[in-house]
């Protein structure tokens, strides 16, 4: 790890907390430059005051901003010269089925989780095809696999950056730019905030829920200097997917058995919260 990433330049976004913090700071460990990115000032400095000596810039950005991807990776390029990681993890959770949401919580996870990735990667991909090369890492999700009763607005938006990633992996491999897509399922984290006692009698929460940041960033580590095409976390998950493709109609059942427990309110027309 420390050989693969050491002097390496990589721009994380959502870097102030959840997988994004945990993949700065163990890449930080491994001696890349770091360009942070996420909507609060705060955390950020505090981030890379605490990542010292390493090399890190903190970047308030907003990813659904297109001026503000814009300007956070010319900073980037201005400090260091390069980009040659982008770590696509801001992203933003609603639980609660699409009838029950307001048009507002739906429209905010499909600007941040899918528009979002797109700006980064538009502002990014230039400046790697300039250099001759790079790698891009999404940050889908099992809900972006297969379908999980109670979350389909974030459904959508997760199976949006599953088929973008696949479909960019042969546009951009001429360029020898490399796109890894990253499943997770739940992980211990602040973009559960608000809405933990909605998923936290639900099977994949019981399965999963005690997956940290941090294993999930090794993890994610471990499959970007693998050049991995994709990587479903927890492993133990991974059969689920395949079972889905043969099996639709009963893994689908089994799902809406065992996710019982999210809740199919009236969401009163206001945002979700962010990470």
């Amino acid at each position: 790890m420390q050989r693969h990433f050491h002097q390496k330049v990589a721009v994380v976004t959502g870097a102030s907390s959840g997988i994004g913090r945990a993949i700065s700071i163990q890449l930080a460990e491994a001696g890349a430059k770091l360009v942070l990115a996420a909507r609060r000032e705060g955390p950020l400095q505090n981030l890379a005051a605490e990542l010292s000596p390493a090399e890190a810039l903190p970047c308030p950005a907003d990813v659904a901003v297109p001026d503000d991807v814009r300007r956070l990776m010319e900073q980037a390029v201005k400090r260091f010269g390069r980009i040659d990681y982008l770590f696509n993890c801001a992203c933003v959770f609603k639980a609660g089925g699409m009838g029950g949401l307001s048009m507002e919580s739906v429209r905010q996870m499909m600007e941040i989780n899918y528009m979002g990735t797109v700006h980064c990667i538009r502002a990014a991909v230039p400046l790697m095809r300039s250099q001759g090369g790079g790698h891009i890492v999404t940050l889908s999700s099992l809900a972006g696999k297969y379908p999980i009763p109670g979350s389909s607005a974030y459904s959508a938006s997760k199976f949006a950056v599953a088929g973008m990633s696949n479909a960019l992996r042969r546009e951009l491999k001429p360029d020898r730019i490399h796109v890894t897509a990253v499943y997770p399922s739940f992980v211990r984290s602040p973009l559960l905030e608000g809405h933990l006692e909605s998923v936290k009698n639900t099977f994949f929460y019981r399965l999963t829920g005690g997956y940290s940041p941090e294993q999930a960033a090794a993890a994610i580590l471990r499959a970007v200097a693998k050049k991995k095409r994709d990587l479903i976390i927890p492993p133990f998950t991974r059969l689920t997917v395949p079972l889905y493709g043969l099996f639709p109609g009963l893994v689908e059942t089994l799902i809406g058995k065992l996710c019982g427990g999210w809740p199919s309110y009236d969401e009163p027309e206001s945002a979700p919260p962010r990470a």
